[in-house]
């Protein structure tokens, strides 16, 4: 809220330039940090634990924050107050002099605010002893992991695997035994947060610069240096899925890569609706040892076409995501320089939705051939599958021209016989790991 305000009075403040202001700030210009404060009472947890505090230090902890967060709000306000001060100043500066203007005291206000946390966390490292300031390397880990982790903007970027094996209760013997694999990640995954916080410190300076001296190709260049630091860390977190899951073991690894790829990726690896409809099925009582077979062979097959599908559909979102992160600032800066701009694909994951789509059809139609009409009517909702194939079934339906597409010349399912569910290009997989290309589910 506080943000909202004083965004909101910096836009007051721009008069005119608030549509120019709105439109061109890039997302990667820092100022969500520059308006945000550095610590909340919820970081404390994170101090008293990693530090092992004692009691009369959590309460010195507390007071700091308090006086912290006293000085913050007044360095806010104040900046709101110049801001406001300026009005008359940034409205006659013309369209992009009000931008330089209105810069000076952001500037200001962000290296003061750096120099609170600085003073903050001086005094909390003035209250410990010699063994927890051994701990204060910890600390610094954490701290990153908390603030900078839920700044990632690609798939991945922003998963946790530590969180993710929290989440599933890996058991404390299999944590044990891949404590090494567990600390190889942290360690990778804090090198490459703090070279993203390196590149964020010297590109958005620049970034800002750029906005104005109104020069879009000076910003691409930093913006596509933060996208490179973006993707080193969806990268960390694309290999350490495979890593850990071979660590924790036969029972828990598949758990475990299942539930961070779809954390990492889930657009690209949702969990199939399919699966309750095979529990319902599995559960007639009545089901011959024939039809067991055939609808254990279906749903392989459609497992092993659903895992193909998710590894293309993971390399297509590694693909786009960077791209469309620099994309508005390359037609900016490529319209700047009187050169064709051409936007990327508008839809690009269309297909790959539709094909899992088609996917999950085609393998229910094939369970519910199985069964006779008595074992159908014990599917709960079993009615508006039978509605909906019926209605697929007319002539020059939509769902009827999807199905056609997907069968051969003998009206057989294109893929099913062969062990694809009607997948298109079953050899075709991307590179890479978390909603990676080829990583097995």
């Amino acid at each position: 809220m506080k943000r909202f305000l004083l965004v909101t009075t910096v836009a007051a403040a721009a008069l005119a330039i608030t549509p120019l202001v709105h439109a061109q700030l890039p997302r990667e210009a820092g100022f969500n940090e520059i308006f945000s404060t550095d610590f909340m009472p919820r970081d404390m947890s994170l101090f008293v634990d990693t530090l092992q505090l004692e009691d009369w230090q959590k309460q010195v902890l507390e007071a700091m924050l308090v006086d912290y967060q006293a000085e913050y709000r007044a360095g806010e306000q104040g900046l709101r107050d110049t801001l406001t001060s300026m009005k008359d100043q940034i409205a006659g500066a013309g369209e992009h002099g009000a931008l330089t203007v209105l810069m000076k005291p952001i500037e200001a206000w962000k290296a003061e605010k750096e120099a609170m946390k600085q003073r903050f966390l001086d005094d909390v490292k003035g209250q410990l002893s010699d063994a927890q300031l051994e701990r204060w390397p910890s600390l610094e880990r954490a701290l990153r992991r908390e603030k900078q982790l839920p700044q990632g903007r690609l798939s991945g970027e922003k998963t946790d695997l530590v969180i993710v094996m929290r989440q599933i209760d890996v058991p404390l013997d299999n944590r044990i035994e891949a404590k090494d694999a567990i600390a190889a990640y942290e360690t990778a995954l804090d090198l490459a947060l703090m070279q993203r916080m390196k590149q964020q410190e010297v590109s958005q300076p620049r970034i800002r610069k750029s906005l104005t001296d109104n020069d879009p190709a000076a910003g691409l260049v930093e913006l596509e240096r933060i996208v490179a630091a973006r993707i080193a860390v969806r990268d960390v977190t694309d290999a350490h899925i495979e890593a850990l899951a071979t660590a924790f073991g036969a029972e828990w690894g598949p758990k475990f890569r299942e539930r961070a790829m779809r954390d990492a990726y889930p657009l690209a690896c949702r969990t199939p609706p399919l699966d309750p409809f095979f529990e319902n099925v599995f559960a007639i009582a009545d089901l011959s040892a024939e039809q067991l077979a055939q609808i254990n062979a279906i749903r392989s097959v459609f497992n092993d076409s659903m895992n193909a599908l998710q590894a293309r559909f993971v390399a297509k979102v590694r693909e786009v995501e960077p791209e469309r992160e620099t994309e508005r600032a390359r037609l900016a800066a490529d319209q700047a320089r009187n050169v064709n701009a051409s936007k990327g694909e508008q839809e690009p994951y269309k297909d790959l939705i539709a094909e899992r789509d088609r996917l999950i059809e085609d393998a229910r139609k094939r369970v519910i051939a199985v069964l006779n009409e008595e074992q159908k009517a014990k599917i709960p909702g079993i009615e508006k599958y039978l509605e909906r194939d019926e209605e697929s079934s007319k002539p020059g339906s939509d769902s009827s021209k999807k199905g056609k597409a997907l069968r051969s010349d003998d009206g057989v399912p294109m893929g099913l016989e062969g062990g694809t569910l009607g997948t298109q290009n079953p050899n075709q997989r991307g590179k890479g790991g978390g909603d990676g290309g080829d990583a097995p589910r």
